[in-house]
């Protein structure tokens, strides 16, 4: 079984729990320590069974409470040697640094989880795809455009989450100073309503059965603007089956990743994915 459980989304802080392979893992822990806690508690999970902890990057709403949550419980940090350094993790005060680059894959129990860069204003940062024998799951916050690498590695997941961080207009007539609005909509920075609708007409796996929403900015969108622009992308794309979830700021309920079932007298998936790039 895969399953999942975002614990927090978006900029107060971030937070998945996956489960797979008798593995248990947080990917990110940008709350703090205390609120992981409670939350874990609240899944039912005590947070010393944690495997480890993956950091996609260094910025505060990633990567707040993963030291000292470290610390308290003896749960490895896994990252790149570019966030560890960024974060300051001291390997003197921490029970323990996995570094995994992009492009390596590293095993925890009978799950896989597999570094993917990409493009965001930090140092070397990665999503993830964990894998438990034929189930995989994507997991990306934080990027800035749709590379063929990450579309590439996305592709053959049954569940992704990827941020939906912004809407341009929202953005363009909102309060922040121009200087932050042209990062947020430049290409190391957030992906927008439309690009994910992009992904997920044109770059969405076939077996992708599940769809979250995550990330999303308070001032700069909207969550029917993103559910909006989101379902019109897979119905264009036909592929209505996909189950499309919203993770808010206190995240979701576990989310079981399975296989799509063929139909009847059938073989199985919908027809090829129409080519993105």
């Amino acid at each position: 079984m895969l399953r999942f459980r975002v614990l927090g989304s978006g900029s107060e802080g971030n937070a998945t729990l996956v489960e797979a392979g008798g593995a248990r893992v947080l990917l990110d822990a940008g709350l703090g320590p205390r609120q992981l806690v409670e939350r874990l508690q609240t899944a039912g999970v005590d947070p010393g069974s944690l495997d480890g902890v993956l950091v996609s990057h260094e910025h505060g709403d990633h990567a707040r409470g993963a030291a000292a949550f470290s610390r308290k419980w003896g749960v490895p940090l896994l990252g790149t040697r570019g966030t560890f350094a960024a974060a300051a993790f001291d390997p003197a005060t921490l029970p323990e640094l996995q570094p995994i680059e992009p492009g390596e894959t590293r095993t925890i129990r009978e799950m896989s989880v597999r570094a993917i860069a990409v493009p965001h204003d930090a140092a070397r940062p990665v999503a993830f795809v964990i894998r438990a024998g034929e189930l995989s799951l994507g997991h990306a916050t934080d990027l800035g455009h749709l590379s063929r690498a990450f579309v590439e590695a996305f592709g053959g997941c049954d569940a992704i989450l990827v941020e939906s961080n912004y809407d341009p207009a929202l953005l363009r007539d909102g309060p922040y100073p121009w200087s932050l609005k042209e990062r947020i909509l430049g290409p190391f920075g957030h992906l927008s309503n439309g690009d994910v609708a992009r992904l997920l007409e044109k770059g969405l796996g076939e077996a992708c059965q599940r769809v979250v929403l995550a990330h999303l900015s308070r001032k700069n969108n909207h969550p029917e603007l993103a559910l909006f622009a989101s379902e019109e992308a897979l119905a264009r794309g036909g592929r209505r089956g996909v189950q499309l979830t919203l993770a808010g700021v206190h995240g979701t309920d576990w989310i079981t990743v399975r296989r799509p079932r063929a139909p009847a007298g059938g073989h199985g998936r919908p027809s090829g994915q129409l080519p993105l790039f």
